[in-house]
């Protein structure tokens, strides 16, 4: 986890989050199983490793989502992992990202649901979005585990439901 003077509030944010989730899990005063343990603080160790970068978020991202995990969350179709990581790669090419702290987390069975603010800044004039203007994205994540290939090591991310809002736009 990123803890030197260029990190972004956000990103400092995302570190004390996961920490506080480290404190929860282990006193587990709300009687989750141990895999909702694990995969609450796998969502959350990644979502305070997260980086900006495109080849940064790739070694974090194949950490956490299955070879073929179904993601709905860019365009009109759901997407294979693979296919999902070129539109990354586009969203990348196209805005400057952060992402805020966890602000809502519900664990329950294989599902961590979550919420937060994207913070998306465009790279150049698109339609209604500026260049250099920062877009706040409201976004809602679900996000189903299982362990994958029989493999008892670590769950991943089997299936991903994003929504978002995008208020003004």
């Amino acid at each position: 986890m990123n803890t030197n003077k260029t990190e972004t509030i956000y990103g400092k944010q995302r570190r004390e989050g996961y920490e506080r989730v480290l404190a929860e899990i282990k006193e587990n005063k709300n009687n989750h199983t141990a895999f909702e343990n694990v995969i609450k603080e796998k969502l959350y160790h990644w979502w305070a490793s997260w980086v900006p970068d495109y080849e940064g978020w790739l070694k974090i991202a194949d950490w956490l989502y299955a070879p073929e995990c179904v993601i709905d969350a860019i365009g009109d179709t759901p997407q294979i992992y693979k296919d999902y990581r070129a539109a990354m790669k586009h969203q990348r090419d196209t805005f400057t990202m952060d992402m805020g702290p966890i602000d809502n987390c519900l664990v329950e069975g294989d599902t961590v649901a979550i919420s937060y603010n994207m913070y998306l800044t465009a790279k150049a004039d698109m339609g209604p979005l500026k260049a250099g203007t920062t877009y706040k994205i409201k976004v809602t994540e679900f996000n189903k585990f299982a362990y994958v290939n029989g493999e008892d090591k670590e769950p991943m991310v089997v299936n991903l439901l994003l929504t978002s809002t995008t208020p003004g736009l």
